[in-house]
């Protein structure tokens, strides 16, 4: 089989160009268009994940969509835009600008607008003077409202929001939120994991923005598991070669932690393979023809280390969120409809129902001296029952958790014991009393030994 065939290379520009439909995709996409669609208060949306997780492509996809939708020859439903790693601070916000000025002129009344601006028809001119930066925004904002754009989607969006010396790091955000107020034009910002941390800069962040973190597939769950392998088995079988469907997908769990359950690395992975044998000559899809194009182990190891601590920066702040809610609130209303937490797992005292009276206070006269007093003084009492101060998560990985069978976790500050099991993947040791023996544990349990975690006694 020769790559010059005009029909194999028909097939091989078909696959370059094929775009799995898998379940993550698609609930992104459905999202996507919900919220792009639907009645908001807020302007910035941030979708980010780990790299080759499908976050461009989905992207793309909802903008054809959007454009595929919209009856109005006249209107521009959206406009995408890619950030400039170059570019920081104010030279962002002018790339920004002149990215979607550029994407706009085919109006004639927009062309008119900007044919003047010096800022927009010189690309190298750099300005200090107010006025041409506000002529450049007011532009911007013209072709918007003009064109009844809906969504504007910056893509690698990490770069538009990084600040120069002496700016703080909330000067692009609040520069972005004020534009996207004045315009009420959805801003989706598509990046990695550092857009993760622009929504969680300050109150009027959290107000205005919202975060849609966009999740690989996890080997250590069943469901995704399928899922993936789903995924591959459809890749595989638009593959223009001879392939062995079900012998390469019996190597699913291989294809999953090479391609580090990212669809679009593995996508990249099977392209190049295949583009390399159309051109070698070769007819089949074998292993070694993937293990030669696959990534290389320092460039996964980056790869993974760079998601996982993304996907625990994100873990750890929704539960640090959840504790410090706990800790201003005292108990936080349970969500309707669910039975109130169990007040001894969470450690909070209850401060709404008094101490009953023992039975020598109730036979006490009217005339003796302040009932009350006494009772105060049993709940001072009740209230300083030392409370251990470790609680929350347990720093051990669910997979490792589980395989060892072994549920029994040590509290590293007073030895305390308790069962656990994972929840979304997480392990917390709830709040609990100071242990008051001095008896060591014997029995097989986790235990904190120096900064790690491990199996021991028994």
């Amino acid at each position: 089989m020769s790559s010059k065939d005009p029909m194999l290379q028909a097939r091989l520009d078909t696959f370059i160009n094929f775009k799995v439909r898998h379940p993550r995709l698609e609930e992104m996409d459905q999202d996507l268009m919900r919220r792009i669609s639907g009645h908001r208060r807020y302007t910035i949306l941030a979708v980010f994940g780990a790299t080759g997780v499908g976050k461009s492509t989905v992207m793309q996809r909802v903008a054809e969509k959007l454009r595929a939708e919209e009856p109005d020859p006249l209107v521009m439903p959206v406009v995408v835009i890619h950030a400039n790693q170059e570019d920081v601070g104010a030279s962002a916000r002018l790339d920004y600008y002149r990215q979607i000025l550029k994407q706009l002129q085919g109006h004639v009344a927009v062309r008119d607008r900007v044919k003047n601006l010096p800022l927009f028809t010189n690309p190298e001119r750099k300005s200090r003077d107010p006025a041409e930066w506000l002529e450049m925004r007011e532009a911007v904002q013209y072709a918007l409202a003009l064109l009844r754009v809906k969504v504007v989607f910056v893509d690698e969006a990490q770069h538009l929001m990084y600040v120069d010396t002496p700016h703080k790091p909330t000067a692009q955000l609040d520069w972005l939120k004020t534009f996207t107020e004045q315009t009420n034009v959805l801003h989706v910002l598509v990046g990695n994991f550092d857009l993760y941390d622009c929504c969680h800069l300050n109150a009027q962040a959290a107000r205005r923005m919202r975060d849609l973190p966009f999740a690989r597939y996890h080997l250590d769950n069943a469901t995704e598991c399928a899922e993936f392998a789903t995924a591959l088995r459809t890749f595989l079988e638009e593959v223009p070669l001879e392939v062995d469907v079900d012998g390469l997908l019996s190597h699913w769990r291989w294809f999953g932690e090479w391609s580090l359950g990212c669809i679009g690395v593995l996508s990249d992975w099977l392209v190049e393979t295949v583009d390399d044998l159309c051109k070698r000559g070769e007819t089949t899809l074998t292993i070694e023809a993937l293990e030669r194009h696959a990534l290389q182990p320092d460039q996964r190891a980056r790869m993974e280390i760079e998601a996982r601590t993304g996907e625990r920066k994100v873990e750890l702040g929704k539960t640090k969120g959840e504790e410090e809610l706990k800790r201003l609130l005292g108990n936080p209303a349970p969500l309707p409809g669910t039975p109130p937490p169990d007040q001894s797992a969470n450690g909070a005292s209850d401060v709404s129902t008094s101490p009953k009276p023992d039975g020598r206070q109730g036979l006490k006269t009217p005339i003796e001296r302040a009932a009350t007093r006494d009772l105060i003084g049993d709940q001072v009492k009740t209230a300083k029952t030392p409370k251990c101060s470790f609680l929350g998560l347990v720093e051990i990985e669910a997979k490792r958790f589980l395989e060892s069978g072994v549920k029994l976790v040590e509290c590293p500050n007073c030895a305390s014991t308790r069962s656990l099991y994972p929840r979304n993947g997480v392990l917390r040791f709830p709040s609990h009393d100071q242990r008051k023996t001095t008896t060591p544990n014997s029995g097989q349990r986790w235990a904190r030994i120096d900064s790690d975690w491990d199996v021991v006694g028994g």
